[in-house]
């Protein structure tokens, strides 16, 4: 169903973008073809990638990587051109509504003409300021917790939605690294999408987390693991010395801290009393990657929980309707019996862009109730 709804909604924008940008104009074929193609191949550029894929070798690598880039990169343009001129449209109307004057009437083929050049400028100083944003050192964000069941106070560096895949570049990857490291993090809690991509692929890439430094990493798998072999992913990190969580936890002894952590709740089937059976009366922190049933789940089984997924909308103003498909959560901290914090995750999927929703990662200092020396 999901999906049969998102091809109405590229059908429907495809079509809508194409009449605006030449339905007005006396382009020749060729270039209103050439418009055409260009929508096509950017709307479905998930596709065409997939089907490069599948091609002889001599179109993985570099090839695909730039190809990768470029796809996804005209996928985010196409949707923000076609956010611009609907609203541009939907605002002109009313004005003219308002105004009666015919000099701001919509069916001025040479205004709209001269409008879509500059709509199309927008879309794109838009489309690059979002590409730069999404590659920035993730911004940090701090919550300190004082609890009697701590014993000690401990740093916990909450990161999730790195979606490394082939061909995510080395230098983002490292500044996600040398950001959660910059923490000087006690343990460090990996909240799913870690890995978008199948193990033969991404591998080399997911390698480099092993420069990430903590007393101990835990891990807790997210939908798009889900969507490549999860079970090879769980090996894989394993062997990167990781503790994957499914569905258990831990006490961290003399520290008066418990993590579980369980698997992305719309991919597989979720424990949490298996999950918490091995605590006592410690702090406990749940790992789960999606927010979405933190209303429905017994609250009384833990502290915090900390997740990721909604990538804070990611792009601007799909805020709106990630907060809604997520039961009303979004991002930072909710308190309710338990406390939840939403990361917006360090990386990005789909367009490589962010606007609105920068990339973060999660400082989290945990302190004893009667602490009384400077936090950290």
């Amino acid at each position: 169903m999901f999906f049969a709804l998102m091809l109405v909604f590229v059908l429907a924008a495809l079509s809508i973008t194409y009449k605006i940008l030449v339905g007005y104009t006396s382009l020749s074929l060729f270039w209103r073809l050439l418009v055409l193609v260009s929508l096509v191949c950017a709307w479905f550029s998930p596709v065409l990638l997939r089907l490069i894929r599948k091609m002889p070798l001599m179109f993985h690598g570099a090839f695909y990587e730039f190809s990768y880039k470029i796809g996804y990169f005209l996928m985010g343009f196409a949707l923000i051109l076609f956010i611009l001129l609907f609203v541009r449209d939907i605002l002109w109307h009313i004005v003219f509504y308002v105004s009666k004057s015919q000099a701001l009437n919509p069916n001025n083929a040479h205004m709209i003409n001269v409008l879509n050049v500059y709509t199309i400028a927008l879309a794109l100083l838009i489309s690059f300021y979002g590409l730069f944003e999404a590659h920035q050192q993730p911004y940090v964000e701090e919550v300190t917790i004082q609890d009697a069941k701590i014993k000690q106070p401990l740093k916990i560096v909450v990161a999730s939605d790195l979606h490394i895949n082939q061909s995510t570049p080395i230098w983002h990857i490292n500044k996600m690294i040398n950001q959660i490291n910059n923490q000087e993090p006690d343990y460090i809690l990996l909240v799913g999408d870690i890995a978008d991509d199948d193990l033969l692929y991404a591998l080399p890439k997911i390698r480099l987390l092993s420069k990430l430094k903590a007393k101990k990493i835990y891990l807790t798998l997210g939908n798009h693991e889900y969507y490549h072999n999860p079970y090879s992913w769980m090996k894989a990190f394993s062997d990167l010395g990781f503790q994957v969580l499914q569905n258990t936890g831990e006490t961290i002894e003399a520290t008066g801290l418990y993590i579980a952590g369980v698997p992305d709740t719309g991919s597989a089937r979720v424990f949490y009393n298996k999950a918490f059976e091995t605590s006592k009366d410690e702090f406990k922190i749940l790992m789960s990657h999606s927010p979405a049933d933190f209303k429905t789940i017994n609250q009384d089984m833990f502290d915090l929980q900390v997740s990721g997924h909604t990538h804070g909308g990611q792009i601007f103003p799909f805020q709106y309707l990630t907060k809604k498909a997520n039961n009303g959560y979004l991002e930072g901290l909710y308190q309710e019996k338990a406390k939840l914090f939403i990361s917006k995750g360090a990386g990005y999927w789909g367009p490589p862009m962010r606007i609105g929703a920068r990339p973060d990662i999660v400082r989290i200092n945990l302190v004893p109730a009667d602490y009384k020396e400077e936090l950290f």
